[in-house]
């Protein structure tokens, strides 16, 4: 249903309503400004007008009516701090733009025009200013002519936001390369221009390779991320090389010049390898029939995890007859040396069995090595001269 006003009604605006039956739907067309009667607040000249409005106490329950009737879910306090303090915009409201509501009054009350669409015959000349509150930005335009007011939704407010995760393998040998990622999450809204992730280096651990130009310092490992986009990752890698087992705990952190710190960690289990030697000589060889060589057995994990239940038997060639030994126990030509129960890494240990030279010829003297980590047992040969 078309409704026309009578002349100077309204609002400061010359206006034909369409209203339909829901409120929330109703259209106005503006084809003027500035009537004394109806407009919100005197015209504006300069920037200082427009901070005089919302310095007005008189003025400011009027404001905050007129807002209360569009339903907006802002920050009242937000919306003078602004309009006292932000910068101003010269504005221009082109012909033909609807606008989400408007300012005016009626009867001297403040009133919220729903949806109102400048068909003038020029743009309105305006002042405007942005601001946030809750969480949402929004731009105030205030025409110049009548002050009929109106806030516009510019979607969620810039926020900043980081966050990141560290990545490791559950379990690596001791001596071989590891790779731990950092994957930082811009968890806010707008572009991040420059995140920093750090990877704090336990002890014990040389880095080899970093991708993204991660820069190596004593204890760290250092990216820059630059124009991170809103709700994207970016994953940097450095490899690394254990040098002892054990757990190894990597602490990590994202910060930015408008983010704090954040942080996260993970963690890996160095697992030690054993690796056993077993190294026999004869001293002297040959040796003449009669006379005496001395075997010396030494057996050394070579690894980085202890070993367990390590035992050498020795099998002394026929042409020779084992006379002692320093341990074990001699059965005929067999030497049965104890036991280890425990080797630690890098720990050795040696034997010596003297033997007797009893029949010229070639002798071959067997050594035979067990362990826990061994599947098979380790075995040897040492030839001896007899003449």
């Amino acid at each position: 249903m078309k409704h026309i006003l009578p002349r100077g009604f309204a609002l400061g605006l010359v206006l034909a309503f369409l209203v339909s039956v829901n409120a929330q739907a109703e259209h106005h067309r503006a084809t003027r400004l500035g009537n004394p009667a109806t407009r919100f607040a005197p015209t504006m000249h300069t920037p200082d007008d427009l901070r005089a409005r919302f310095q007005d106490e008189k003025l400011r329950p009027d404001f905050a009516e007129v807002l209360r009737q569009w339903g907006w879910t802002g920050d009242l306090a937000d919306f003078f701090a602004a309009g006292l303090t932000n910068e101003i915009v010269e504005w221009q409201i082109p012909v033909g733009e609807t606008m989400p509501f408007m300012s005016t009054r009626e009867a001297g009350r403040p009133l919220c025009l729903r949806n109102v669409t400048w068909a003038g015959t020029e743009p309105i000349s305006a002042y405007a200013f942005n601001f946030s509150s809750k969480g949402q930005q929004y731009r105030c335009v205030i025409p110049k002519p009548c002050s009929n007011f109106f806030v516009e939704d510019l979607g969620p407010a810039p926020q900043a936001g980081l966050a990141i995760d560290c990545s490791v393998p559950e379990k690596i040998i001791a001596g071989r390369k590891l790779r731990v990622c950092l994957t930082v999450h811009n968890t806010g809204n707008g572009v991040e221009p420059n995140a920093i992730a750090t990877l704090a280096l336990p002890e014990n651990v040389i880095v080899t390779a970093t991708t993204d130009g991660g820069c190596v310092t004593n204890n760290s490992v250092r990216w820059e991320i630059a124009n991170l986009p809103a709700s994207s990752t970016k994953q940097v890698c450095a490899v690394l090389k254990p040098v002892q087992a054990g757990p190894l705990v990597f602490n990590s952190t994202a910060a930015s010049a408008t983010v704090p710190s954040v942080q996260s960690a993970c963690e890996t289990a160095v697992l030690g390898m054993p690796a056993i030697l077993l190294e026999k000589a004869d001293d002297p060889d040959p040796v003449q029939v009669g006379s005496n060589t001395t075997y010396t057995v030494k057996v050394t994990n070579q690894g980085s995890a202890d070993d367990a239940n390590v035992q050498v038997v020795v099998t002394i060639a026929p042409e020779l007859a084992p006379l002692s030994s320093s341990e074990g126990t001699i059965s005929g030509n067999t030497v049965t040396l104890p036991v280890v129960a425990k080797l630690a890494a890098k720990q050795a240990v040696t034997y010596k069995i003297v033997a007797k030279g009893m029949i010229a010829g070639d002798g071959h003297s067997k050594f035979t090595l067990t362990s826990d980590v061994l599947k098979s047992p380790l075995n040897a040969e040492e030839s001896t001269t007899v003449y």
